[in-house]
């Protein structure tokens, strides 16, 4: 681990060094902070559950480093507040966190993939026992947060988050999987930022164990490369709107599609819009929670990929087929959250598109294998919350999608529907270790495969650092 440490950290100090110069900053949230939108779009990081509302990509125990840096000590690191390491510059403070996590997962039938569940392989044909058991340390982190310095009225400041596994989260091998990596400047009314973030259409996501997040079971979207711009009003303490519009990759690698990489971008980058409205003023909520008492968005998504016949000479080429095919893709999305009380409320979303495979949506399924046609589908999550105390909460919810029957191939492995009911806790025995658990009840239904349901089993034990 600490070779890991030790080559982020050289990493993301070189490309600071490059990037930026001079005095303050402060860097909270990805997408929405507090002072803007209201965390209502990050990607929720399901180690650090128990301290932030669901949204907040940054451990909330580190806000401590946002304020001004300290003159440069004989000591280069600085005694942190909360436990945490800080490194401190001329022109701001890096901050260095992460998690140590153990998690073991029993299923009562197979899953893809066993250590992280999606959905539900097809039952034995020859009514064999096909349940499962791993235990991993992949959900594993580390986190550099870099609060920077003001440039003429801008702050500055940059986050990365890497996993502990491998290629993607469908990864069964140990490895260094980033999931957020981005530099932004931003004011009062304006935000710009570059590199791997979440995604905008489909951006919130349920409480739960797993860091797959209920991918292809309601929750679409993922991470991937962008360049975002973001405007927020704030008129008075009881609302505030925000825009945000973001140009992407086409292609996430984090979280693979049932393509397996075989498609590619058609020559431009995805666009991304989402319109974001803040209701009520600012309550502070049992959890450490500083949120509006509703929260409610709307996402749109448009953009091409392509795919060309796998063919090893020119004998293998379907002439009843074009050689390449252009497909279009397309989303709207929905989400909110509303807080019933200061300890209950709800969160959802739902999501209608074409060729949402990189987005995590309709299943995984992007095109049709046979006639490369686009596939069409619908989803989304509904979840309640209760926070007993600061300490312990606890999540319960659903979660369905599945693509156009007609879209699907007649023959082969075509999924058509995949659901769950979901109950997860999270329990911070102190501030530093942390136990969940969770039970699935899972169902997927195939086109011409056996369906199967079966019941999963969480539980995993985080000490933070």
């Amino acid at each position: 681990m600490r070779y890991l440490i030790c080559f982020g950290f050289l990493i993301f100090v070189g490309t600071a060094s490059v990037t930026v110069s001079a005095q303050s900053p402060t860097v909270r949230k990805d997408v929405a902070s507090e002072e803007n939108t209201d965390n209502a779009d990050a990607k929720a990081d399901s180690d650090d559950a128990s301290r932030q509302s669901s949204e907040s990509w940054v451990d909330r125990d580190m806000d401590a480093a946002s304020g001004k840096p300290a003159a440069l000590s004989e000591s280069w690191f600085a005694p942190s507040s909360d436990g945490k390491m800080e490194l401190l510059f001329g022109a701001g403070t890096l901050k260095a966190s992460g998690t140590l996590s153990i998690l073991t997962v029993n299923g009562t039938q197979r899953s893809y993939v066993p250590w992280s569940p999606l959905f539900l392989l097809p039952p034995s044909p020859f009514g064999l026992d096909t349940s499962t058991f791993e235990m991993h340390a992949r959900q594993s982190s580390f986190q550099l947060l870099y609060d920077g310095p003001t440039i003429d009225g801008w702050k500055t400041g940059s986050l990365a988050k890497l996993y502990m596994s491998n290629s993607s989260l469908t990864s069964d091998t140990y490895g260094v999987l980033p999931i957020v990596a981005f530099g932004e400047m931003r004011n009062d009314d304006w935000r710009f930022a570059i590199g791997l973030q979440p995604d905008l259409f489909a951006p919130r996501d349920p409480v739960v164990v797993p860091v797959t997040l209920m991918g292809g079971t309601g929750n679409a979207g993922t991470f991937r490369g962008q360049i975002r711009l973001e405007r927020f009003w704030t008129p008075n303490e009881d609302f505030q709107a925000t825009l945000q519009a973001a140009l992407s990759d086409p292609i996430s690698t984090v979280l693979l599609d049932a393509t397996r990489r075989t498609t590619e971008a058609n020559g431009l980058p995805n666009f991304e819009i989402r319109g974001v409205l803040g209701l009520g003023a600012k309550e502070e909520l049992v959890g450490g929670r500083t949120e509006r008492p509703v929260e409610l968005s709307v996402a749109g998504l448009a953009g091409q990929i392509r795919n060309t016949q796998n063919v090893f000479d020119l004998d293998d080429i379907n002439p009843n087929l074009p050689v390449r095919s252009v497909i279009n893709v397309g989303g709207l999305s929905i989400d909110g959250k509303i807080n019933l009380t200061a300890n209950t409320g709800l969160i959802g979303e739902g999501y209608v598109g074409q060729g949402l495979g990189n987005y995590a949506g309709n299943i995984f399924q992007t095109y049709h294998p046979e006639t490369y046609a686009v596939i069409r589908g619908r989803g989304g999550f509904l979840e309640l919350f209760h926070y007993w105390n600061d300490r312990l909460h606890v999540h319960v919810g659903y979660g369905v999608e599945g693509p156009l029957r007609q879209d699907l191939p007649s023959v082969g492995t075509g999924i058509l529907k995949n659901s769950a009911y979901f109950a997860s806790m999270f329990w911070d025995i102190t501030k530093f270790l942390q136990y969940s658990f969770q039970v699935d009840y899972r169902q997927t239904d195939y086109v011409t495969l056996n369906d199967n349901r079966g019941v999963v089993f969480y539980n995993q034990f985080v000490m933070r650092y």
